[in-house]
């Protein structure tokens, strides 16, 4: 946002709060061309990024960092940008499935077909058979397509579009309508800050000339600030990302990018040939005490497959433990009050947030209580054990984490209230299957009573007592809502009063 456009709302309020990201893109004059996105030119100079408000205001206001990701589902979505722009600073979750979320598609170069005007022709079709085959094998998941300029998202879209038609299935046309609540798309970096999907595919577009000779003309990323709109790109996905290039980092002679923005995309494709598994200059995971090198011995010992110290980012779970059959799958993470569990500042980030993140994430979870384990080392084996079996048993049979892991959690009981690992209470009853609603409404008209009446009914499956104020408030935050209008609170109200009339 503009300062000249945010002063009109700060002039009438007494307090202000600016929200924002300085990492990511400030506003710019990208679209302030007279002739319309077809008539501008990607390699401009005179293309320049405004001073926003966050930037204005920066210096005025305290800060109050917010440290926490949530959007990805597996940390090597944004391990890279986490070291490169954020320096180690974002708390990050490893996800239960090590299988491939981040990998590298090569288009070969063909000897004579050059890269013209940012867009290679190869990977405009390569791109294009990724999201037909995306449609087709996870149509559940929502797909959008990044590329790097204006000139290559353009004939992206026209080639989907043509083989739309060819292909003629409604299966397809389906799953790229627009009308969905979140369609699937085609955009280039300076339109793509603030989406999400589940899949994204990140096109780079710029390549080699006929000969097979590397330019390094990357476009936006080659100005001041190139590494802003590269970090916005790499962390847009919530599942898995693709990355598709002509050439490999290996091409790109460290010498001549002498962009940041440039630099940072070699790097972010080595890491991506990688599976995300090789990230360079990353901290590594703090030496084993005697206590935890213990655990780890006695659970190897006792037929489990460990990895200890698992993830990338400053927090990493203690131990976790891989499927017996599944390969790149963990089955259980097993978690001991050891220099992890100390490291976090308050108990409710230890031993309430950090477990209801992982579940959501697919982790079952245990945890050791080291005075329980000097007490009686084999009892607690035997209950890591116990609790492996039940997940693998979960997992084999197609049992996945409820949507709201937080209100389902079994192992309660193993956190005590008062910090004495031998207290215990008795864990709240789970509820059944929440029930289906859509995620994303304009309007709460778009939910029947009945709808709301089947959550809140959901809601109070625990036998937790409640008053209706307090009911109001959990169904109210099941709903993609901001603010408590009239009619929102008289149709949950409504459903509240329902509820109770049939018992």
């Amino acid at each position: 946002m503009l300062p000249c456009d945010a002063i009109p709302a700060l002039l009438r309020g007494q307090r202000a709060m600016v929200a924002g990201d300085s990492h990511q893109l400030p506003p710019t004059t990208f679209f302030d061309s007279s002739g319309g996105d077809d008539y501008f030119d990607e390699e401009d100079e005179s293309m320049a990024d405004y001073e926003s408000i966050l930037d204005v205001m920066d210096a005025r206001l305290s800060r109050r960092p917010l440290a926490w990701h949530y959007r990805s589902q597996d940390e090597r979505l944004i391990a890279y940008s986490n070291q490169e722009i954020y320096h180690g600073s974002l708390t990050t979750f490893p996800g239960a499935n090590s299988d491939k979320c981040l990998r590298w598609v090569l288009v070969p170069h063909r000897t004579g077909v050059a890269t013209k005007k940012g867009s290679h022709s190869d990977e405009v079709l390569q791109v294009v058979d990724l999201m037909i085959d995306h449609a087709r094998a996870r149509p559940e998941e929502t797909l959008g397509v990044i590329a790097m300029g204006i000139n290559h998202a353009n004939r992206i879209e026209e080639v989907l579009r043509q083989r739309l038609g060819e292909e003629s299935d409604p299966d397809l046309e389906d799953f790229f309508n627009e009308a969905n609540e979140e369609r699937a798309f085609v955009k280039n970096l300076e339109r793509v800050q603030g989406d999400e999907r589940d899949a994204i595919i990140l096109s780079i577009g710029y390549g080699k000339n006929a000969d097979g000779k590397m330019l390094y003309n990357f476009g936006p990323l080659n100005r001041e600030g190139g590494e802003r709109r590269l970090n916005v790109a790499i962390t847009r996905a919530r599942k898995r990302m693709t990355l598709v290039s002509s050439f490999d980092y290996a091409d790109m002679d460290p010498e001549k990018t002498g962009s940041t923005g440039a630099k940072m995309l070699r790097g972010f494709l080595k890491f991506a040939q990688s599976g995300g598994t090789e990230l360079d200059g990353a901290d590594a995971a703090e030496p084993l005490n005697p206590f935890e090198i213990d655990i780890r011995d006695k659970l190897a010992a006792a037929g489990l497959a460990v990895v200890p110290q698992y993830g990338c980012s400053g927090y990493r779970i203690d131990f976790a433990v891989r499927h017996p059959t599944k390969s790149g799958q963990f089955a259980l993470a097993v978690e001991a009050d050891g220099a992890s569990y100390h490291s976090s500042h308050t108990d409710r980030d230890r031993d309430r947030l950090r477990q209801e993140h992982l579940e959501l994430l697919g982790w079952r979870f245990c945890r050791i209580w080291s005075t329980d384990w000097y007490n009686d080392h084999r009892r607690e084996v035997d209950r890591v054990l116990a609790a492996y079996e039940k997940a693998v048993s979960e997992i084999d049979s197609g049992w996945v984490t409820p949507p709201n892991a937080a209100a389902d959690r079994t192992d309660l009981s193993e956190v005590p209230d008062l910090g004495t690992p031998a207290e215990t209470s008795e864990a709240p009853p789970r509820r059944g299957t929440r029930p289906w609603i859509r995620r994303y409404a304009s309007s709460i008209d778009e939910y029947s009573q009945a709808e709301l009446v089947a959550l809140g009914m959901w809601i109070e499956s625990d036998l937790l007592l409640r008053t209706d104020a307090q009911l109001f408030e959990e169904i109210f935050d099941e709903l993609p809502f901001n603010r408590r209008g009239a009619k929102i609170k008289a149709a949950i109200d409504e459903a509240i009063a329902a509820m109770k009339q049939n018992g």
